[in-house]
């Protein structure tokens, strides 16, 4: 679900301008309030987000400003869902974040990593990835965001996936939802389900992660790690920070190939992500590299999404979405 932000004393003039005075044209309201036609339409996005306008019946296409004692209401109840459903992830995340610290701390003291393993090029990281692999004995815990699988890597990891499976290891992977895109990845997370592992898929994930039954967890793709780098961690409090990180990103993942939860407007949970992140303000580029798709299909998601809500600009199409609570 999208934050709730905060209102701005700019913001509270624009729901003042168009209460008092019943004006909900932004050029209009612009020259009111003495600011541009771009700042005064970035504060009518804010607002209808937070349920403070309403579409207004007299003019087409117009807002109007909703009572502030229900819009406070609503306010709160929407507020109230959100921390409701993001208290779970914030406090797993708190704690991954808070084991990591212990363990960077106790690093400078002791001049490397307690219990950790820094793996700095990709025959070490494969090595230690086969060997953990063999020593599995009862789960299998993994995030694989960013880029696709290759059939190389694939047809290398089989053997050891179906040895694992022979000794009865469950497997719970995670992918992001553009793996549906891709023919390699997508044939190999449906073999992998055929045979009884789990997989779900997730609009973004954090990092490259692998935990190997509560005794080691692998850590890839984190900001500032030389690439290819990676983490193994074999304190157990670290492992089960990671693990519980795990359990929160699967319960809000949904499953392969399954319906997940119902979105308003027949949305997907990658194209509903994509919406929030366009209205977080962050570029085409940077909403591709979240989501691990190209810039490419992210314009034509974008284009499509436009057509569905009939907009003429991306400023209309946030409109539109909020106020079909799509956002």
């Amino acid at each position: 679900m999208d934050e709730v932000s905060s209102l701005d004393q700019h913001t509270l003039g624009v729901y003042r301008a168009i209460l008092f005075h019943k004006e909900h044209d932004p050029e209009r309201l612009a020259q009111l309030l003495n600011r541009t036609t771009e700042q005064v339409e970035e504060a009518l996005v804010l607002l209808t987000r937070l349920s403070l306008l309403a579409p207004s019946r007299d003019t087409p296409g117009g807002v109007r400003a909703v009572n502030p004692s229900l819009g406070l209401k609503v306010l709160l109840q929407r507020e109230e869902r959100e921390l409701a459903s993001r208290q779970q992830r914030i406090e797993q995340n708190r704690a991954a974040l808070a084991a990591l610290a212990a363990e960077y701390t106790a690093s400078g003291r002791s001049g490397g990593l307690d219990g950790a393993e820094h793996l700095d090029n990709v025959d070490d990281i494969r090595t230690r990835l086969e060997a953990l692999a063999e020593s599995c004995t009862h789960e299998s815990l993994a995030f694989h965001p960013g880029k696709a699988l290759t059939e190389e890597s694939v047809e290398a990891g089989r053997p050891l996936n179906e040895r694992a499976m022979d000794r009865g290891v469950r497997f719970r992977t995670v992918y992001l939802d553009s793996v549906a895109g891709d023919r390699v990845t997508r044939a190999h997370a449906q073999w992998m389900a055929e045979r009884g592992s789990e997989i779900r898929t997730s609009p973004t994930l954090p990092m490259r992660l692998l935990i190997v039954d509560t005794t080691a967890a692998v850590v890839a793709g984190l900001p500032g790690q030389a690439q290819p780098s990676a983490l193994l961690f074999s304190s157990q409090p670290v492992v089960l920070a990671m693990r519980a990180l795990f359990e929160a990103y699967w319960e809000h993942a949904s499953p392969l190939d399954g319906p997940g939860d119902a979105l308003p407007g027949g949305l997907t949970p990658q194209e509903r992500k994509l919406l929030q992140l366009l209205a977080s303000g962050l570029t085409d580029e940077a909403v591709a590299r979240a989501l691990g798709i190209g810039v490419r299909t992210e314009r034509r998601i974008v284009a499509d999404l436009m057509e569905r809500l009939g907009a003429s600009s991306r400023f209309e199409a946030g409109v539109q979405a909020t106020r079909r609570e799509w956002i």
